[in-house]
């Protein structure tokens, strides 16, 4: 399997790990510029084969696409918060929230968390009040608003009360079984470690196998005032690594998707 890599993701944590175990191990790679919304790739790549995994940002879902690679990415759009909140119910930390589009959207309170309902990448979830609320609601529904995204007013978001979490950890999932896993934040504060919860892992492990949104994919979940629920999911090929074992996740997913 081919693993093509953007090159503005190297500085992420975890990236020179990915590079040095895709060397390790043989595994064929290739570094590439990606054009926004498009995901075109700078310059081509040259692969005679299509058994190929992206990493990179969420618009390389397009190129894999067009290519019919495989995997390429394993995208969750349809995957949105609807279809979590089915499946998971109460056991999402936002189970509660009001599901409207950008332009409809009414404040309640004096603190919102807003995040869009997919794996959009439109913008990224935070608690706003009320005044930053309106100006960025203004803003996004200003008809001559030139937005980086395709964030519009009627794409839709979530609206939930903000919940005290106490840390918040990633688990990445590949076949159904948790590969790695890392704590990315206790409270307020940035935190990396491989040193997980297991009352989180066994939970996670439990949601994974009441419901998967795709073959693989991660799991972000806490330990928040109202007990142990599920963050939100995200793409994988476009997960930041934190402090997740590299190689488990690089041998596990050339492992199972190598075409043989």
């Amino acid at each position: 399997m081919h693993w093509i890599l953007q090159d503005g993701f190297l500085s992420e944590t975890g990236w020179d790990a990915l590079i040095a175990n895709l060397e390790r191990f043989g595994i064929a790679y290739s570094v590439h510029a990606v054009v926004p919304k498009t995901g075109e790739l700078l310059p081509p790549p040259g692969i005679d084969h299509a058994n190929v995994i992206c990493i990179g940002s969420y618009s390389m879902r397009h190129v894999a696409a067009k290519h019919g690679w495989i995997p390429g990415v394993f995208d969750l759009y349809a995957q949105d918060f609807g279809q979590q909140r089915a499946h998971w119910g109460h056991h999402m930390l936002n189970a509660g929230a009001v599901v409207t589009t950008v332009r409809d959207a009414r404040f309640s309170g004096e603190q919102m968390f807003v995040r869009p309902i997919n794996d959009s990448k439109y913008f990224s979830g935070r608690v706003f009040d009320a005044n930053a609320f309106s100006a960025w609601q203004s803003a996004v529904c200003d008809p001559a608003a030139n937005h980086a995204t395709s964030l519009a007013p009627d794409t839709l978001i979530q609206l939930s009360r903000p919940v005290a979490i106490y840390a918040e950890y990633r688990f990445w999932i590949v076949g159904g079984d948790i590969v790695t896993q890392s704590l990315y934040k206790r409270g307020s504060q940035v935190m990396y470690s491989s040193d997980v919860d297991e009352r989180l892992t066994q939970f996670v492990s439990a949601r994974s196998g009441e419901w998967s949104p795709h073959d693989a994919f991660v799991i972000d979940a806490c330990d928040c005032a109202n007990g142990m629920k599920i963050v939100e999911i995200n793409t994988l090929n476009s997960s930041g690594f934190y402090a997740a074992d590299v190689q488990r996740l690089v041998l596990a997913l050339d492992q199972r998707y190598t075409v043989k």
